[in-house]
């Protein structure tokens, strides 16, 4: 049973390690984990659709929940999050992307201080969700953070980000105001026939320009910011490099590729496509 044992038939309890394995409670039947002090990380898909599961605390030594960790957890009324999270460095704390997807009885998340990026998805379609509170920390809500909460009527945002994705609380009550407010962002997809696509977003904002942005693996300049376009360079990745510019509110793509791969069947194809908006 990896780094936890069973306390009785429906909680577990951790013994060992400082971490919990990706997907190791996938599909349990448990319905409350309690987390101690020593444990850092939980794993990606670590409690993905357990459906009974209704609560969970959070200890403040965590200072990562991986990817769709608590994904489908249909049940999940009430989770305790850290006050705080951030690596021993001191580095902003993790909440990956669809940590909390679909969680659809959860009504009130207080994400700690100390996180800086809610990831896209996050709380995706978590149909129950009324109250959000975010912390000073916060600098970037991206794609589909929170659409679909069609409950979420008390959103309390001490400082409001920098980056707001277009879609980030799509089909809320908060979409309207969130509009009224956000500023323009870059967003650069690259997708290809290998794999799920990859979305990189930019603060677009003339204070920047020349000033370089990292997210993930890309890293872009922006020579021009106004309300018209945009015009920046990528300065680190594996394609479309160079100078861009791109029009408000217009898709503009950058790469396009289409060849034969052995081994596969038909033509292979990378694009990578950039939004100013």
């Amino acid at each position: 049973m990896g780094i936890f044992r069973r306390s009785n038939s429906d909680r577990v309890k951790f013994h060992s390690k400082d971490h919990v394995e990706r997907g190791e409670f996938r599909g349990s039947t448990i319905t409350a984990v309690e987390v101690p002090e020593k444990i850092r990380l939980i794993g990606e898909s670590a409690f993905r659709e357990c459906r009974n599961l209704r609560s969970v605390s959070l200890p403040n030594g965590v200072c990562e929940l991986g990817a769709y960790a608590f994904r489908d957890c249909d049940m999940l009324e009430r989770i305790e999050m850290p006050e705080e999270m951030r690596y021993p460095d001191g580095e902003a704390g993790k909440i990956q992307i669809g940590c909390f997807e679909g969680c659809g009885l959860l009504r009130e998340i207080v994400i700690p201080e100390g996180v800086a990026v809610i990831d896209a998805n996050t709380f995706l379609n978590c149909a129950a969700l009324e109250t959000v509170t975010l912390p000073r920390s916060i600098r970037a809500i991206r794609s589909g953070a929170f659409a679909g909460c069609a409950r979420l009527k008390t959103l309390n945002i001490p400082v409001m980000p920098d980056l707001i994705a277009l879609n980030a609380f799509r089909d809320t009550p908060q979409q309207e105001r969130i509009l009224t407010q956000r500023k323009p962002v870059l967003t650069i997809m690259h997708t290809s026939s290998f794999g799920l696509p990859e979305i990189f977003q930019f603060t677009a904002s003339p204070h920047l320009i020349g000033t370089e942005q990292t997210d993930g693996t890309m890293t872009v300049m922006l020579d021009v910011c106004d309300e018209t376009r945009i015009c920046f360079r990528i300065m680190q990745y594996k394609h479309a490099g160079g100078s861009h510019v791109v029009p408000f509110n217009t898709p503009t793509r950058l790469f396009y590729e289409e060849y034969d791969c052995q081994g596969r069947t038909g033509l292979q194809k990378e694009e990578i496509v950039a939004t100013y908006r």
